[in-house]
Formats: structure tokens, C-alpha cells, sequence
């Protein structure tokens, strides 16, 4: 057996080595034809996206305009969270909310009263006000502070937002409610130390 000296002496004596030495070149090979294909052969042209500039106006948004509030959404609010967020009247509660809240809960699924709203009770129902923070003619979104009962709850009150749209998406249909959360978050712990 000849003896090999240099830098690739060891490797130059095994087989084995001999193999993974040409598997690795082979690999560094197809790697830099694959680059140089994609960089001089398949580089496409330098403005990918050219810029067209059209002759139509631009389609501006309609700003919605805004409509007053009525007592029948005043009402609708007032029954909802008498009925849903108290956990009173489920059956009832549930033709008052669009799919957007109950998604796929079928009624018998609503009854059992593991729904989708935040329950909290209220002792100011009836005299609570409904502040808009938008109303159209087909969607309307509002705060309203709730006093727990007997003040049982942590906090003292809560605010929530409250929201509400026409059923079908008509400018004419019925008043669902659509949302119900907290505007509260808790807040994140420090941590120790």
C-alpha cells in the first residue's frame, strides 16, 4: 500500500471516504449549476410587473351615512341581554341573534346555555344608555355600562360593546344582534422578579 501524504492523505486511503467525498462534490456541483441556471439562464425580465395606468376614474368607497337610533333597537338590546347574557328565555334569546354570533349552535344546542355571549348580570338593564359608536341604515355598533348585581362581580362595572345588523344583509330587514364582548382585558401579570 503506497502511502498518501498531504492534506487528503487519510482520505484519499478509504473507499468509503472515497465515496462520500464524491457524493459531497457531486452535490456542490448540482448546486452551483442550479444557481447558475436560475441567475443568468432563467432570470426572467427586470420589470416583472409592469406599471399600466388606466383610463377608468378611480372607484371611490360611499361613506355610509349615518341614521338615528330607534327605540326598537334600543328595545332589541335591552331584551337581549335581559334574555342571553342573564341566561333567561334562551329559546327566545336565540331568535334575537344573527349566525355571525350563534354560528352553527342549533336551538336544542343554545338552550343548554353554553352559547357564544358573555354572561354578566346586570342591574341596570332598564336604565342603562346605549352609546353609538356607529349606526347605518343596515349595521350599527354601540357601548353600553353594565352595574353587576348586588355588585357581586371584581370590577364595580363593565363596559361592553354591543352590535347589530340587518338580517340578509337588506337595507329593510329585521334587527339581529351580531356581537357582545367586553371592552375590558385583563391585565397581563408582571412577571417576578
Amino acid at each position: 500500500m503506497t502511502d498518501s501524504t498531504g492534506i487528503l492523505g487519510g482520505w484519499l486511503n478509504s473507499p468509503r471516504k472515497q465515496r462520500r467525498l464524491l457524493i459531497v462534490s457531486a452535490a456542490v456541483f448540482a448546486v452551483g449549476v442550479v444557481a447558475f441556471v436560475s441567475v443568468f439562464v432563467l432570470r426572467g425580465t427586470s420589470n416583472a410587473f409592469p406599471d399600466t395606468i388606466s383610463n377608468q376614474p378611480a372607484k371611490l368607497a360611499q361613506k355610509e351615512t349615518t341614521v338615528p337610533v330607534t327605540k326598537q333597537q334600543i328595545d332589541l338590546m335591552r331584551t337581549f341581554i335581559k334574555t342571553a347574557v342573564a341566561r333567561k328565555k334562551l329559546a327566545y334569546a336565540y331568535t334575537l341573534v344573527d349566525s355571525d354570533l350563534k354560528g352553527t349552535m342549533t336551538l336544542a344546542q343554545w338552550k343548554k346555555g353554553n352559547i357564544p355571549v358573555i354572561q354578566y348580570e346586570a342591574e341596570n338593564i332598564n336604565t342603562a344608555e346605549f352609546i353609538p359608536i356607529y349606526h347605518y341604515q343596515d349595521q350599527a355598533l354601540f357601548n353600553v355600562d353594565l352595574i353587576p348585581v348586588g355588585h357581586t362581580q371584581e370590577r364595580p362595572e363593565l363596559l361592553f360593546f354591543i352590535g347589530m345588523k340587518r338580517a340578509g344583509g337588506s337595507k329593510t330587514g329585521k334587527w339581529l344582534i351580531d356581537y357582545w364582548q367586553p371592552r375590558w382585558r385583563p391585565p397581563v401579570p408582571a412577571s417576578p422578579g
